[in-house]
């Protein structure tokens, strides 16, 4: 017996087009991944890359709404912080994080929008058997990811959360503004060291260019220690091969990736159309 052909989705004038937004763009591998998630749910639409310089930003972001088969866009480096004013109807999250990383049309001229990085990281660490409750936790970077990262981590349970970042007045600001929304959770603004956490989350950039090593100079780690990151080229960042070599549990950013692939487009297009 001969199996049914797959359905071959053909782009067209009815497809809806998501574009993903930053500087750079070829390290992201959300396109794919959101597009398949979109055909797999009967979705005539198509992710696509949109590199856009910094002194094009608001152009952009004002061309956007007046693009009619555009119905929502993704935000990646650097523009999580600066996309925000741009969104009428942001969620709690996005609003305590100061940042937006999935923005949906809802209405004419409105837009509504999410910072998803925070849960997607958490639902990645969880997926290594991590329980967050009672949990001391260091996390690296502070920027729109990173600060989304800290306010997850710190609803999902963690008890203390270790903020460091060069920029040690904007991780102060972030660890007060946190501390009045999780008031079960102490955060402190410190070094980057491993002893006394349970787990460590890199948030920053550093290891994803060719000679990076690790965001911190750590020595050898306890192998209770689970450690994770979000960059996603390399996969294996220098910061997991160490780890990986001391004996943790690693949570890899494609796999925070993937995570998250499947609730960006559940959040672009919550109900399902036909194609």
């Amino acid at each position: 017996m001969s199996q049914t052909p797959a359905k071959t989705f053909i782009v067209d004038g009815n497809t809806k087009i998501f574009p993903v937004i930053g500087d750079p763009i070829g390290q992201v591998k959300s396109p794919a991944g959101i597009t398949g998630e979109f055909h797999a749910k009967g979705q005539n639409a198509l992710c696509v890359p949109w590199h856009v310089k910094p002194d094009d930003f608001d152009t952009v972001m004002r061309g956007l709404k007046a693009t009619q088969n555009c119905d929502g866009y993704i935000v990646t480096v650097p523009y999580k912080l600066r996309t925000l004013p741009y969104v009428e109807n942001p969620s709690p999250r996005a609003q305590r994080v100061g940042a937006v990383n999935v923005i949906r049309r809802d209405g004419p001229n409105s837009w509504t929008g999410d910072m998803l990085d925070g849960f997607a990281m958490v639902t990645a660490v969880r997926n290594t058997g991590f329980d967050f409750t009672g949990k001391r936790v260091l996390i690296m970077g502070c920027g729109g990811a990173g600060s989304a990262i800290i306010d997850a981590v710190a609803e999902a349970g963690a008890v203390a959360i270790t903020i460091a970042d060069l920029d040690q007045a904007k991780a102060s600001d972030i660890a007060a503004r946190f501390s009045k929304a999780h008031s079960g959770c102490t955060f402190t603004v410190g070094a980057a060291v491993a002893e006394g956490h349970d787990l460590i989350i890199n948030a920053t950039p550093y290891g994803m260019a060719k000679g990076d090593g690790m965001p911190a100079p750590f020595g050898k780690l306890d192998p209770n220690i689970v450690v994770a990151d979000v960059i996603t080229i390399p996969e294996i960042t220098p910061l997991l091969t160490h780890a990986k070599a001391c004996g943790c549990k690693i949570s890899t950013g494609i796999q925070m990736y993937q995570a998250q692939a499947a609730m960006i487009a559940d959040y672009l297009i919550p109900e399902k159309t036909s194609v």
